[in-house]
């Protein structure tokens, strides 16, 4: 770690910004409305009933489920401190981690159309949630319309991470797709008050190919090339952002090059090969993103 950017643990519970009481370690321990909206980073309308309205807070261990697939549905939850992994179990048993849902993030919304969760929600890090039962969500929507567009909003942000995956698996390489990562986890922890230039990932490098579609090696090859680029400086779990403006010209290398300087290479070849593999054997160099690539670090 360098002077200017100390070594920070970005998922300790609680955040700069967003700590609304200590970390609570008994039963019973529970979270106003009020609260959860400014978790949620929405505006809590001024009925004052709202303030006498609470929710139970759940605390789950590192490693514990908090929702299995297939469980049925009730609740909705919102981390409050730590970070998950939600994870999709195919018939075979093969694993896709959908993501890692950090503070303010929804869980659990996919069980409302099915009334059955279809993900399982593994805590990374001793955690806390606020658990927002179904029954009573639509009362307070019903007794205060003003939350329902609040809530799409939520739900909206969801759907637009989903949709910058989506974006990001299919036409990055693998350093694009590592540096893409980077990025939207900077982006997303800054916004909860922490430092963006400098974290400790709590996800193995495993489950960052899962989610990115590449394998362990891949990932492991795709950081050493963005450290020995000098985007980034990796020491185990701990990732030092050395270059920004780099982590960008490598997802998109027309991005803000300066006149008269060759443009970077968006992945080494090995990268590429393997990405190409990955994707069935088309090699082909990724597409240059859309004018509004720069949305997957939206939070």
């Amino acid at each position: 770690m360098s002077d200017l950017m100390p070594a920070y643990d970005a998922f300790a519970p609680g955040s700069a910004e967003f700590d609304l009481t200590p970390a609570q370690e008994h039963e019973g321990a529970n979270l106003s409305v009020r609260a959860l909206t400014r978790l949620l980073r929405i505006d809590c309308p001024d009925d004052i009933w709202l303030a006498r309205t609470v929710f139970a807070l759940r605390r789950v261990r590192e490693g514990e489920a908090l929702m299995h697939a297939g469980d049925k549905f009730h609740s909705i939850y919102v981390v409050r401190s730590g970070c998950f992994k939600t994870v999709y179990t195919d018939f075979s048993g093969s694993e896709q981690v959908l993501g890692f849902p950090l503070c303010g993030d929804l869980m659990g919304a996919d069980g409302i159309d099915s009334n059955h969760y279809c993900s399982t929600a593994i805590s990374l890090d001793t955690s806390e949630v606020a658990v927002v039962p179904l029954n009573s969500l639509e009362h307070l929507v019903y007794e205060c319309p003003k939350l329902e567009a609040m809530l799409y909003r939520v739900l909206s942000r969801e759907l637009v991470r989903v949709q910058n995956m989506a974006w990001t698996r299919g036409t990055l390489g693998a350093e694009g797709r590592v540096a893409a990562f980077l990025l939207n986890l900077s982006t997303r922890l800054g916004a909860l008050g922490y430092s963006r230039r400098a974290f400790n990932l709590r996800m193995t490098r495993q489950e960052i190919g899962s989610y990115l579609g590449l394998k362990l090696e891949t990932v492991s090859r795709a950081l050493s090339a963005l450290n020995a680029d000098g985007h980034i400086q990796v020491h185990q779990r701990s990732i030092d952002i050395l270059d920004e403006d780099g982590l960008h010209r490598v997802i998109d290398p027309a991005a803000a090059a300066p006149a008269g300087e060759p443009r970077m290479r968006a992945a080494s070849p090995a990268c590429r090969k393997a990405s190409a593999s990955k994707r069935g054997g088309n090699s082909r160099t990724p597409h240059a993103p859309a004018p509004g690539w720069r949305q997957f670090a939206v939070v």
